[in-house]
């Protein structure tokens, strides 16, 4: 299911989604959900070793949009407030870790991949809503380069442009995602920034738009690697092989 009042914003790294979260929830009387990126104690450890960190900086981030997700939708159903614009929803967790997974480098393993999936699916799938509307911001990846470097995050430095090609690339592949499973996304070219009445009006004229929600699509699993000799269990050197039992 979906939560009215509920807008998320999705986009690359460096897009400009914190500032589009703060100018829409102010013209649409919301509340501004952000990332608490200087809350992250593992942000700045997962650029210098993204094989060393990238695990639990997944793992830490999931646990941090899980208790902020279920405490604003709450206050969204008791009435509390009219809605919230969320900067980066905790559905696109799965972006970075998907990504990391299919590195070259294998920044985060499948082992680790699945049993973060698995996290996932027990903590999210059974509790959480999807937004009424997902705003995707799209840009090319050399202009979130530059205003990445335009805003001098220490922490970000390292942020390479083959880097941010393969985030749009998993991105897009989200996106498609959520589109089939009949989540209301409303892509808008952000090469240029838009008006925020302009916004605002296209959010208004796409919450009319009949939904085909039907459920989220379970994030594919890593197949695990299978032994080359699945008949035997090796044994101590000089011992007799052991059959395996199913």
């Amino acid at each position: 299911m979906f939560a009215e009042g509920y807008i998320g914003i999705a986009g690359t790294i460096g897009v400009g989604k914190s500032t589009l979260t703060q100018d829409l929830a102010k013209a649409l009387n919301f509340e501004a959900i952000l990332e608490e990126v200087d809350g992250n104690p593992y942000l700045e450890p997962f650029y210098k070793d993204m094989k060393g960190f990238g695990t639990m900086m997944q793992v830490w981030l999931l646990n941090h949009r899980f208790r902020q997700h279920r405490e604003f939708v709450t206050r969204i159903s008791l009435g509390k407030i009219r809605g919230v614009v969320q900067d980066r929803t905790i559905w696109e967790d799965t972006i970075f870790a998907r990504m990391l997974n299919r590195h070259p480098d294998k920044v985060i393993s499948d082992l680790d991949y699945n049993t973060y999936l698995d996290l996932f699916d027990n903590m999210v799938l059974r509790e959480l809503v999807f937004p009424q509307i997902m705003i995707y911001l799209e840009v090319r990846p050399e202009t979130a380069f530059q205003r990445i470097q335009a805003r001098g995050r220490v922490m970000e430095r390292t942020i390479s442009l083959d880097y941010l090609k393969m985030l749009r690339d998993n991105y897009e592949e989200f996106i498609g995602e959520m589109e089939g499973a009949g989540v209301r996304v409303l892509r808008l070219n952000w090469e240029e920034f838009v008006p925020i009445p302009e916004v605002a009006r296209l959010v208004h004229e796409y919450s009319l738009k009949p939904s085909s929600f039907t459920k989220w699509v379970r994030p594919l699993r890593r197949a695990p690697k299978l032994d080359p000799h699945p008949e035997l269990i090796a044994g101590t050197k000089g011992a007799s092989p052991v059959k395996a039992h199913a």
